[in-house]
Formats: structure tokens, sequence, C-alpha cells
């Protein structure tokens, strides 16, 4: 009865492509990997060219690429020396925030994010705009911060909020 069960599901799966195929690519070719009994037909091959195979990118992807750059890349800067090092200006910046909110981690890890957020700090509103910009994800998919540096970043920009609450509205 296992024995049977699992052809079925097999076979049915195998029809499955197959109704796939033909409502998606109904002038394709026939899959050479499916045999007409409905059986996956497999390739001997050995370990170095499975290997190969997989290291190597499929044919045309790096074509693809230098056509079409990312959607992002118009928009990123060019990258400046300062990206590496923490700028003398970020150090008196940190150092000037009280140590339970200084960002250790984000200063060693990132450097170029936390001298441009050294910059912006004189400014609340700009500087409370860039650390939006870093902790909400409005393109979908990123990665994120690891997270230290995510505390650090909150942090940060609650310790913004309690002061522009303790400043008087001009």
């Amino acid at each position: 009865m296992a024995a049977f069960g699992a052809s079925a599901i097999v076979f049915r799966g195998v029809a499955m492509v197959k109704r796939q195929r033909e409502t998606v690519m109904p002038n394709s070719p026939p899959n050479p990997k499916i045999a007409a009994d409905g059986s996956l037909q497999f390739e001997v091959t050995d370990f170095s060219d499975a290997r190969r195979a997989l290291d190597e990118p499929p044919a045309g992807l790096e074509h693809a690429r230098r056509l079409r750059p990312a959607a992002f890349q118009h928009r990123r800067r060019p990258p400046l020396p300062t990206d590496h090092a923490l700028a003398g200006t970020t150090v008196e910046w940190i150092l000037s925030l009280a140590p339970t909110t200084r960002p250790a981690q984000l200063a060693d890890a990132i450097p170029r994010i936390a001298n441009a957020l050294a910059e912006r700090w004189g400014d609340s509103q700009s500087a409370s705009d860039y650390l939006n910009d870093l902790l909400i994800d409005r393109r979908g998919g990123r990665q994120g911060f690891p997270p230290a540096i995510k505390r650090e970043l909150v942090g940060l920009h609650l310790l913004l909020r309690r002061n522009r609450a303790r400043q008087p509205n001009v």
C-alpha cells in the first residue's frame, strides 16, 4: 500500500508539472527530463562536474547584470575614504553622548553610517529623518542591521525624540 501511495504521488506530481508547463508555456518543446512514461530521467555525472556546474553562474547571467544595473545603484553615492574610518567629529559626537547611548557597535561595524549620523545630529529633524530611513525598510527585502546595532539606532532615535520634546516650540 505504501509503495502504491508513493508512486501515485510521483505520478500526480509529474502530471501537475505537465499541466503547468502546458498552461505557462503552451508552445514550448516537451521537457527532455521527463520520459514518455512519466518517469524522471537522470544524467550520470561525477562530483567534479556537478560542483563545477553549481559554481558557475547560469549562462547569460553576467551579461544580464551588465545590461541592467541594480535599481538602487544610481541613488548610491560614490564611496569616500571616510566610509571605512570614523571622522574626528564623529568621535567627538560619540563622546558627547551619555555612555549608555553611545553607538559603539555601530561605530565599530559601520563607520560610514556613524559619520553620516554625526554630521546630521545638530539638526534634529535631519538626524531623525536619517534614522527613520535606516530603520524602516521602504524598498522591501532588505537584510537589516544586526540586533545590537539596531538597538543602538533605536536608542539614538528615542534620545532625539526626548530632546525634541524638552525643547520649547519656537
